[in-house]
């Protein structure tokens, strides 16, 4: 098989192999990292499934565009119709989430034909702002932006997306790394690629954060308690991810550099060097990733 970057791949193809993927912002880079060097390699997952923007920058990997998520950040990184706080007084929004998501595909065009002809089941991540709780769209259930859209829109900083009626945010709010959700679906060898360093845990939200937050969704009640609780979420799928992990259910790949990037960060130096790390860590991680694969 070869893969758009034009080489023969050695990795085994499995049917139920899952490829799963946690959000963000920026740091989802190192994931963008990780998938480019998947497809130079020519592995296609049959499943991939994510939250906000690691969700987003998998659009281009199920599509088959070697580097695109790279070029998007050397190109727009530091524009301030990519990220600004101008954005969040004008839009809601830190992210300039309408030119990211229906004007960038313009200047970087998205392989729309490519994604879709694609086999494999693609999944994104968002939470319901009436119940609170996960959801995933597929490719039939939403348009692909509209879709990515409201899994990246994040709480307290954004505004609620609608899709077909209703009202999402962020899918990391509910559930952040959507590993059992593969499983749950048929997809038992699941390789999950996070975009924090080993041990780390969410903060819980203090008194005032707590307050604020019930505040701003006083009028949906299950969703302001899902935010309150997000690190507790996060903190509890970290640890069971963890069992999976040492059990040898999950190959888990992780940044192997302390972070320097933030959700936010427009450093472009230091975005590269995020990126590098991902392709650095899945190239080092390769024979692992082949025997977990193997039939």
């Amino acid at each position: 098989m070869r893969c758009e970057a034009g080489v023969t791949t050695t990795f085994p193809m499995r049917g139920d192999a899952a490829l799963v993927l946690e959000g963000g912002g920026m740091r989802a880079q190192y994931a963008s990292g990780a998938m480019d060097f998947f497809l130079k390699e020519g592995l296609r997952f049959p499943y991939v499934i994510g939250v906000s923007a690691g969700i987003s920058n998998a659009a281009s990997y199920v599509s088959g565009q070697f580097e695109r998520n790279r070029r998007i950040y050397t190109t727009f990184a530091g524009d301030p119709r990519y990220f600004s706080w101008r954005n969040w007084l004008r839009q809601g929004n830190p992210f300039g989430m309408d030119f990211i998501y229906r004007e960038l595909p313009k200047y970087l065009p998205f392989d729309f034909a490519a994604f879709e002809a694609s086999p494999t089941r693609f999944r994104i991540g968002a939470t319901d702002c009436e119940t609170g709780r996960a959801i995933f769209f597929d490719k039939a259930d939403a348009p692909l932006t509209e879709a990515l859209l409201a899994s990246s829109s994040l709480p307290m900083v954004g505004r609620m997306a609608r899709v077909n009626g209703k009202l999402y945010l962020d899918g990391g709010i509910s559930d952040p790394i959507p590993f059992r959700q593969a499983g749950a679906d048929g997809f038992p060898r699941r390789v999950v690629v996070l975009t924090r360093n080993r041990g780390f845990r969410k903060p819980k939200p203090r008194a005032a954060h707590r307050a604020a937050i019930r505040w701003k969704y006083r009028h949906f009640p299950p969703l302001a308690e899902a935010v309150v609780r997000q690190a507790e979420t996060y903190n509890r799928e970290m640890d069971e991810l963890e069992a999976e992990e040492a059990a040898g259910q999950v190959l888990v790949i992780r940044p192997s550099q302390p972070l320097a990037v933030g959700r936010y960060s427009q450093d472009r130096e230091e975005l590269e060097r995020l990126y590098q790390n991902g392709w650095a860590d899945a190239e080092a991680g390769a024979p692992q990733l082949h025997d977990f694969l193997s039939p």
